[in-house]
Parts: C-alpha cells; structure tokens; sequence
C-alpha cells in the first residue's frame, strides 16, 4: 500500500484545507507551488486593502525590511526574504497570496483603498460584497458574474445606486457622510431595493420625512429600511415625534409590530397607495443602544399582528 496521495485526492484536499495553513503547507513544497493556485480555495473571509485579511489571518507590509501577521490579539513580525521597497514588497505580498487565483470563493469579501490597475489578476466568488473608494464597475473583472444577486452589499453613497448589481442586492447597506446627504438625498430617497439600511453620521427629523414625502410623491414597493445615525443628529423619540406631527391628519396608530421600541415614541402608519401603507416606528434592538428609525411599506390589506420585521 502507498501513502501517496493520487493526484485528483490531493487536489480535492488541498481545495477544502483551511486557506491560511493551505499556503503555509504549499509555501515548503516547490511541486506543490507548480499547480496550487489553480486549485479553488475557500474562504469565510477576504479582505483586500493596504493589507490583506484571509479569514482570521490579516498581512501587511510593516515597513522596508518586515511583514506583519496578525492573529486575533498576537502579532508577528517576519522578514523579507530579499531587500525591497515598501511598494515593491507590498505587491509581491498581493500577488503571493491572491494573484493568479481564478477560483477564490468566500462569504465575504471586501475590497478598498487598493489601485487596481497595478493590482495583480483573480476572481472572488462571494455572498457579500463591501466595496470602498471605487465604483462597482472599476471592480467587476475581479468578481465571479455568478456572484449576483448578492445576498449582501455595503457600498458607500458615491456610488451609482442604479447599478443592476447593486438594484439586485437582497440586501443593501449604504453609508452616508454629512457631506453628502444634500448632494445625494434625490438618490437615496430613489434607491429601489425593497431590504435596506443606511447609515448616516448625523440623521435629522427632516432626512427622514423627505424619504417619505419622496415615497408618497414617486411610489415604493413594499420592503424594510432602517435609518441608522452614527454619532450625532435628533434623538428617535424627537424623530418619532415630528413626524407624527407632520402626519396627524392622515396616521393610524401602529400596533402589533414587535420589534417597536415601546420605551420611546409610539410608532404610527400612514397610507401610501390605496394598496399600501407606511409602517414608522423606533426599532428595538437588544443589547444596543436603539438609534435606528424604521420605515417598511406593507400591503395594506395585511394584519399588523404579522408585521414583525425579519432580521
């Protein structure tokens, strides 16, 4: 009996063995290296940045002699193997660890602050998307098409939010600096994906009852978003309660919903077409401190005992 591996078992062990201790292992065997990055490689994690995170592992470039492996709380320092610049040495790194992989399949994957046009070529595969400081489309050479619909995507506001990549999205996160809620509140209100959650620096009374108005004036399909504010803006119940104000004349007391914050502002619905309504209410959330609105377009046909929000 042998204890060789036959070609085909190593390649389907390779391909299932963790990413990190996968290219330590192939990192000691030249005949290993001939063929490794043509084998898919799985991960939960894979972040491409200054540096590079590959699940639990992050690798950076510390400066012109050492690279920086992080793990959880430890770090390592490890030298180069040869004298290079910090740029030279930074893209030896990229293409070491993701260059010349076609087959990279990940839950995660976020991609920012990198040049890609010096960046070495591979394909992500992936059920999350977060993309930073580009457009989608300077980043689809390095994503698998059957990547989309993704279940997630975190894109930040600049982005064009008609994209049919990002329209498709089950579910989108948007981030919005002050700077750009008055550019772009035409944009955000428009945005047609029916899971949303977007998250503002400062979030006032008025953002919110321009999303509405916008809705009420344009139309929206029935869907869930949150409004989250970061650091400053009105409290919930002061938000909650302008808006009540705005909309006496035509709101329905909510109840039913079981994921409203009792403690704050009673929530209330307001009818949108004669098919459906606006549901308004400070969300509950457990553990955190509550500083997200809610506002999810039901058929308004529906019986609000049934109206709790999936998350």
């Amino acid at each position: 009996m042998t204890n060789k591996l036959s070609y085909p078992s190593l390649r389907c062990v390779l391909e299932y063995l963790e990413a990190n201790r996968r290219i330590y292992i192939t990192a000691r065997s030249p005949a290993l290296q001939r063929f490794e990055k043509s084998i898919p490689i799985h991960l939960e994690h894979l972040m491409i940045s200054d540096n590079i995170d590959l699940n639990d592992i992050e690798m950076e470039v510390y400066s012109d002699t050492e690279i920086e492996f992080k793990m959880r709380e430890k770090k390592y320092l490890r030298p180069y193997p040869m004298h290079l610049t910090y740029e030279k040495a930074a893209e030896k790194m990229n293409e070491y660890y993701v260059g010349g992989r076609l087959n990279i399949y990940t839950d995660n994957f976020w991609f920012f602050k990198k040049e890609v046009e010096n960046f070495p070529k591979f394909i992500v595969k992936t059920n999350e998307l977060t993309v930073y400081n580009f457009l989608l489309n300077e980043i689809l050479e390095y994503i698998n098409p059957n990547s989309f619909p993704l279940k997630e995507m975190t894109i930040e506001c600049y982005d064009d939010l008609n994209h049919p990549h990002i329209r498709s999205a089950k579910k989108l996160f948007i981030e919005i600096r002050d700077d750009q809620k008055n550019e772009y509140s035409t944009r955000i209100n428009a945005i047609q994906n029916k899971n949303i959650e977007i998250e503002y620096e400062t979030l006032e009374w008025t953002d919110v009852m321009g999303m509405i108005r916008y809705w009420m004036e344009n139309g929206k399909e029935t869907g869930t978003t949150i409004l989250r504010k970061v650091f400053h803006g009105d409290s919930n119940d002061k938000i909650v309660t302008k808006l009540r104000n705005e909309f006496c004349e035509i709101m329905s007391e909510l109840t039913g919903v079981n994921d409203q914050n009792l403690e704050g502002t009673p929530g209330f619905s307001i009818p949108l077409t004669t098919s459906s309504k606006i549901l308004v209410y400070e969300w509950r959330k457990f553990g955190i401190s509550n500083k997200e609105i809610v506002l999810k377009v039901v058929s308004s046909r529906a019986d609000d005992n049934t109206m709790e929000m999936e998350h």
